[in-house]
């Protein structure tokens, strides 16, 4: 099999490495604009079935000759390029996921579903955790529960070892962080689909030890497609960030004095958005330290029961990578290789709860040591 993926930088790393633990594979391509991120991937893995190559990903005519000779596609730059690759990968005859992140997106990939399914190819949108691994789980579930009528999922990634005064790190990209925080939530309430505001209805859960009371509130994407997939077979569904206690309510008064706003206010030394002094002090201040933590909780509750689904999964120190990377790239590998090798057969875009088989997955995260407690 051969792999290209779009984007070298954390999660980009960590599907190649995944790629190159396969007998099968022949090749991975990864590509990406800096050419130090490259230097750095190569170095790391040493292996001849790795190769590195410097692309823009506004060209689109690069991006087809880098996709043509290969099985299958991971996107893992900024969701912007996203519709784009989706054509390509149609044109070439390329299966393609990504990372996703952004509900707009997707739907401008989901209208060229009949393309794609003319091309005999597929395109999965939103792979890697939320969205992601937590919509497979979704599917395992209410596949499994004929009584559950409501799905909450909550998941965080968390430093082992928080520091105030957010006790958090910078464990992904700092625009998707912000992101979250402030973009439309929708939700499914009653069976209708309902936009809920960012950073509300906090509630508290329990995680074993050490990490024990956490909290969690509403952010944006966690839902991706699940609320039109299930829109007919549930009542209620929404997802929520974990975060240490607190957390939500430092930033929901962050965003309330609009320290989030793209709007660019006038001041003596210039112009000037908020948002970009923001996420530019987010950078600089926050940790960016390995030891992280992902908490994820998955709950199928309807007529008087409950069945849940808990991962707590932690930063790998024998090959140095951090849980969210885990969390968020092998997902995203797993299904690139299912549509590498026939196990995801249909064609078309569609989301991934529709096509991935769940338990193939879910064997496929235990074999990267990703438990799941529930689901013996």
């Amino acid at each position: 099999m051969k792999y290209l993926v779009l984007g070298a930088g954390k999660m980009g790393q960590v599907a190649c490495r995944d790629f190159l633990q396969h007998e099968q594979t022949t090749e991975v391509i990864a590509a990406d604009g800096d050419a130090g991120q490259l230097a750095t991937l190569q170095k790391r893995f040493a292996d001849t079935r790795l190769k590195v190559v410097k692309f823009d990903a506004n060209d689109h005519e690069q991006v087809a000759d880098l996709m043509r000779p290969v099985d299958a596609c991971l996107g893992a730059v900024h969701y912007g390029f996203n519709v784009e690759f989706t054509k390509t990968a149609i044109a070439t005859g390329t299966h393609f996921c990504d990372l996703g992140g952004n509900n707009d997106i997707v739907r401008e990939q989901l209208k060229l579903d009949r393309a794609a399914q003319q091309a005999g190819v597929s395109i999965i949108p939103d792979c890697g955790l939320a969205p992601g691994m937590v919509a497979v789980l979704a599917a395992w579930g209410l596949g499994k529960f004929a009584w559950a009528d409501t799905v909450g999922i909550r998941v965080g990634g968390l430093p082992q070892n928080p520091r105030p005064p957010l006790n958090y790190s910078l464990l992904f990209s700092v625009e998707g962080l912000i992101n979250e925080y402030v973009e439309p939530v929708r939700v499914l309430r009653e069976g209708k689909i309902e936009i809920v505001e960012p950073l509300s209805e906090i509630e508290t859960l329990e995680f074993p030890p050490p990490y024990g009371t956490v909290e969690a509130f509403t952010t944006s994407g966690g839902t991706s497609t699940l609320p039109e997939t299930y829109g007919e077979r549930l009542k209620n569904l929404d997802y929520k960030t974990i975060r240490y206690p607190g957390h939500g309510r430092i930033i929901a008064a962050m965003r309330q004095l609009g320290l989030f706003s793209s709007r660019k206010i006038s001041l003596p030394g210039g112009n000037i958005a908020p948002r970009e002094l923001t996420a530019q002090l987010l950078l600089d201040t926050l940790p960016h330290e390995q030891d992280d933590v992902t908490l994820v909780r998955v709950s199928f509750s309807g007529k008087g029961k409950q069945h849940d689904l808990t991962i707590v999964d932690e930063y790998d120190r024998e090959n140095k990578i951090t849980s969210m990377a885990r969390m968020t790239a092998y997902p995203a590998a797993i299904v690139a290789a299912m549509q590498a090798d026939g196990r995801v057969a249909r064609t078309g875009v569609f989301p991934q709860e529709i096509a991935v088989p769940p338990g193939v997955f879910v064997d496929e995260l235990a074999q990267r040591n990703i438990r799941i407690k529930g689901i013996e």
